[in-house]
């Protein structure tokens, strides 16, 4: 058996690197990785398979909750499934549209004129057209709600494993005794569903609500679903398991906040749900700051940088220790983006003396139609809020909450 699975790792990464040493460090092998004694859990290819099966179970259980759960629910909170108005047919305009969605103050001056309009109603034009294509604040609460419910029933599951575990307060144990590890039995299948959950989250990413870091969490997904299975392959389950623990402390105060954002506003004045959902906001940004720009590099970072070099390297690096790194360094910089987007959110509200939305917002503005708010004239702020009003103009990694819309 430790014959064949060397064989199936061997042709795998041969394929790609044409040398095994490219993925362990000096003196390490692929049997000794992978040699399974009776009783013992090894990262065995074959245990992949789990992940595919897994991935749909999710999708198709998100479906089923988007629509049989999540939309009643939505309905009776009274939540808004109004679509913006459709703009006008117009062939000039139309053209303009497909080359600049956002045209400038002189490209509408030019347009104005070619349509024989008003500036103003030119501009109104294409502020109909970009929210035609925003999704309703139905939508947002049904994708919302179960992200909400997904990322609370993996951090009560992580949080019940990880912080159990000896090498939660001492990282150096993550790598002394390496190759000779067995996978505990929990952190096993708690590998299985994040995983899954990963390759569910960046395959639905595709057709999900579409935001303004579409790029940037497309890339934050690749390089942590790349961590995972490097980690799993070569048996650093340790590290993998504290950064998929770390990474999903804060998503469930920020999908909260954002999801009490999409419920309507009940009468004047500040309400306990925008207060609850300004609490949640402010508690996401603090759970944000300490786990993705403090425990993250002062501990995982660390950890796979100095202590596996020291341990496993002999202070002599290899390749995959360079490449995992560079994924880890690749997830320090987007955390301080959305930190950045945190900040100016924060300032913002501040300014305007209320949170103002998702950092991660859609791209072009509301899913209202912009002309008949009064907040018409910004319609593209940043991250999605505690108690956003009806017209929200705001995705995961993150974002905010208050009472405009921001995200990430």
């Amino acid at each position: 058996m430790a014959n064949y699975v060397e064989a199936v790792f061997e042709t795998i990464y041969r394929g790609v690197t044409l040398d095994k040493q490219v993925w362990l460090s000096r003196g390490t092998t692929w049997k000794q990785v992978h040699r399974q004694a009776k009783g013992e859990l090894k990262p065995l290819p074959e245990y992949l398979l789990y992940v595919p099966a897994i991935a749909i179970f999710i999708l198709i259980s998100r479906f089923l909750y988007e629509r049989y759960v999540a939309l009643p629910l939505g309905r009776y909170l009274k939540v808004s499934e109004r679509k913006a108005t459709p703009a006008e047919p117009n062939a000039v305009l139309e053209k303009a549209y497909k080359l600049n969605s956002n045209p400038s103050e002189q490209l509408l001056i030019g347009l104005s004129k070619s349509v024989d309009k008003p500036i103003r109603v030119v501009e109104r034009w294409f502020r109909r057209k970009r929210a035609t294509y925003m999704p309703s604040q139905m939508r947002k609460f049904q994708e919302g709600s179960w992200r909400f419910l997904a990322y609370t029933a993996l951090l009560i599951f992580g949080s019940c494993i990880v912080p159990n575990k000896a090498y939660w307060s001492n990282t150096r144990l993550c790598w002394e005794g390496y190759p000779n590890f067995s996978i505990p039995l929990d952190i096993f299948w708690y590998y299985m569903v994040e995983i899954s959950f990963y390759v569910a989250l960046t395959a639905s990413q595709f057709v999900d609500i579409r935001r303004k870091d579409f790029k940037q969490m497309f890339v934050h997904h690749v390089a942590t679903l790349s961590l995972l299975l490097i980690a799993y392959s070569v048996n650093y389950f340790a590290i993998g398991s504290m950064i998929m623990f770390v990474h999903d402390m804060a998503d469930p105060l920020l999908e909260l906040a954002k999801v009490i954002g999409y419920t309507p506003k009940a009468g004047n004045g500040r309400t306990l749900k925008q207060t609850f959902g300004d609490i949640c906001f402010i508690c996401f940004m603090l759970v944000f700051f300490y786990t993705r720009l403090y425990l993250f590099p002062t501990h995982l970072i660390y950890s796979s940088w100095y202590e596996m070099l020291e341990i496993l390297g002999k202070g002599k690096p290899w390749p995959m220790w360079v490449f995992v790194n560079c994924l880890l360094l690749v997830l320090y910089v987007l955390h301080w983006f959305w930190s950045y987007q945190i900040v100016r959110v924060l300032r913002q509200s501040i300014i305007a003396g209320k949170v103002k939305g998702d950092v991660r917002s859609e791209d072009e503005g509301s899913s209202h139609d912009e002309d008949e708010t009064a907040s018409a004239s910004n319609p593209t702020p940043a991250v999605s809020p505690p108690a956003s009003s009806s017209h929200s103009t705001g995705r995961n990694g993150h974002s905010a909450h208050g009472r405009g819309n921001q995200r990430r």
